[in-house]
């Protein structure tokens, strides 16, 4: 669904009718998987609302600085010199362009204009960098709690801990079922898009996203989050009551960190988060919601012109994730089991054009589940 506060939620699954599951476990796990989806989208709403007041305390404090109208007339001023970059930029003109000495300029007429409004530039900046820690904190999201750990398989081997005994459950693929998920919300202002391009073969065990966050006219403070799952899903039925602990072996076919930011003139800022998890979700009542273990993190802030391409997992690295679940299930009772993963992408712009763009795809190798 699509609200008119610029927050977007879908989610979409198949479970597999087993006739060895009671049509009421069926309906309890379509249940589960609704009211998930629903407490997130809230979580969400409530903190855009939180977000926005915040927001709106350093928007009152830049309009301050300007007279009855001028702070409108300095968006306005901005915005037509971003367009009148982008004509300098274009061929054949552009092709010669100093786009160095082009930036400079824009710079200078930005700071001109301020001075001409009796805005004093320096002041300008000191109330944007005051408010850069605030935003740093602002980017966590709540949609995540990563209390599960992610390895390498030869860092696996090496420890101490439990793992998989011989006689745990274990699951290949293929998978028949599957879930994807979608939250995108612009928390402040209304700057950003959002979209999602989602790989989903639970045949093969194929799940990835690449997300995208972005924002070509950062005219105004702005921040956004976009959030996508794609998981496989099975059957379980535990022999015991406790604890679901499951250890997920996958193969990392992408795992890119992808940033471009246009610094629009000299008194900008941004700050930008991108997140790869493995998760797992246990589809019954006494499980507060899924369970992640975070596999890549990257964190940027800038107020320049910068193109940034990281990659912290080579691809085809053997990556294995323990979880547990946040609560216990009974004994013989079936249970639908998600696993896969989960990419947060979230940007603060303070006038920096912004594309956010992670992209990560794994193959899920083989899942084992001990009751603990």
């Amino acid at each position: 669904m699509r609200d008119d506060a610029s927050v977007e939620s879908h989610t979409q699954s198949h479970l597999f009718l087993d006739p060895d599951v009671p049509s009421s476990a069926y309906d309890m796990a379509q249940q589960i998987a609704t009211e998930q989806a629903q407490q997130e989208e809230a979580a969400i709403k409530q903190r855009r609302e939180s977000v926005s007041e915040r927001f709106d305390v350093i928007r009152r404090r830049v309009r301050d600085l300007f007279d009855s109208d001028g702070y409108l007339r300095f968006r306005q001023f901005l915005r037509s010199e971003q367009l009148r970059v982008r004509e300098l930029m274009l061929p054949p003109d552009g092709l010669t362009a100093d786009s160095t000495a082009v930036q400079r300029d824009r710079h200078e007429r930005a700071e001109a204009f301020l001075r001409e409004h009796r805005v004093a530039p320096e002041e300008f900046r000191k109330l944007v960098d005051e408010h850069r820690n605030t935003m740093t904190e602002l980017l966590h999201s709540p949609l995540v709690e990563s209390t599960g750990t992610a390895y390498s398989a030869s860092k696996f081997l090496e420890l101490a801990e439990p793992k998989a005994e011989p006689r745990a459950f274990a699951i290949r693929p293929p998978f028949d079922d599957w879930q994807r998920g979608w939250h995108f919300a612009n928390l402040a202002g209304n700057g950003f898009t959002g979209d999602r391009f989602v790989t989903l073969v639970p045949r093969n065990g194929i799940v990835g996203q690449q997300v995208q966050l972005t924002n070509l006219d950062a005219s105004d403070f702005d921040f956004a989050e976009a959030v996508s799952d794609a998981q496989i899903a099975f059957w379980f039925r535990p022999g015991m009551s406790g604890t679901v602990r499951m250890w997920i072996e996958a193969q990392c076919q992408l795992a890119t960190h992808s940033l471009r930011t246009v610094d629009e003139w000299g008194f900008s800022e941004s700050s930008t988060t991108q997140t790869n998890f493995h998760m797992m979700h246990v589809l019954h009542p006494n499980i507060a919601g899924p369970s992640f273990a975070a596999t890549s993190d990257f964190i940027w802030r800038t107020d320049e012109t910068e193109e940034v391409f990281r990659q912290f997992v080579p691809t085809g690295t053997t990556v294995i994730s323990t979880l547990s679940s946040n609560g216990t299930i009974p004994a013989n009772t079936p249970v639908a089991i998600r696993a896969g993963t989960r990419t947060i992408a979230s940007s603060f712009t303070n006038d920096v054009e912004i594309h956010n763009t992670p992209d990560f795809r794994w193959v899920i190798r083989s899942i084992s589940i001990q009751m603990v």
